[in-house]
């Protein structure tokens, strides 16, 4: 944006606004012809691409799989079909029965499905925390490595796109277990807070 010179410049990525949770000792892996659990976390459902993620999971259902939808932080519109969704238009972390809530939706997630015009996107970070892919737009500095804690698409990508990116894991298992195992691993390494620090410290002394 503007036209820094990569020698004089450098990004740090920001850490997830959590406490970092243990490592999920069975993540949920991915099935042909099994459950398909999708999570879009946002309060503003248009700014979000809110409306990409609800055709995805409409054309995977054409498809052929049982793919569900978990709302958290808003409600959808009405012309929303709403036959797959489970919606939490509000959970406050702060509250321990609906931050176990909050952990266990993560945990059982298998893609976070959010399309949106974000200057960097936290939710990435945190999704991460939790093992779980991210499919978003390639836009601002977003935290998402392709094939590593999952994949920024082009800026204007539909549905479809967002849908085939799924399927081709639907039919390698073993790949998505790898990129589960990938995503945890960016956020030990990369998207938290102390990860930040050391790379930011170390930078300072010129190291």
């Amino acid at each position: 944006t503007y036209d820094l010179d990569p020698a004089t410049s450098m990004t740090v990525p920001w850490g997830a606004n959590i406490q970092a949770p243990d490592a999920d000792p069975n993540p949920p892996g991915i099935t042909p012809g099994g459950r398909l659990d999708l999570l879009f976390v946002g309060r503003d459902w248009y700014a979000k691409g809110g409306h990409i993620t609800a055709a995805t999971l409409a054309l995977l259902r054409e498809q052929g799989v049982d793919a569900h939808l978990t709302v958290i932080g808003t409600m959808p519109p009405d012309e929303v079909d709403k036959e797959h969704l489970t919606i939490h238009p509000m959970l406050d972390k702060s509250k321990p029965d609906e931050l176990a809530l909050f952990t266990e939706l993560y945990r059982r997630s298998h893609f976070i499905v959010m399309p949106s015009m974000e200057s960097y996107g936290f939710a990435f970070c945190e999704a991460s925390a939790y093992g779980v892919p991210s499919l978003c737009y390639r836009a601002g500095g977003v935290p998402v490595r392709d094939g590593v804690n999952g994949f920024a698409l082009p800026l204007g990508s539909e549905a479809p796109a967002f849908a085939a990116q799924i399927t081709s894991y639907l039919n390698d298992p073993a790949a998505y277990d790898k990129l589960r195992a990938s995503t945890r691993t960016e956020f030990d390494d990369h998207l938290n807070w102390d990860a930040w620090g050391s790379r930011v410290d170390a930078i300072l002394r010129g190291d």
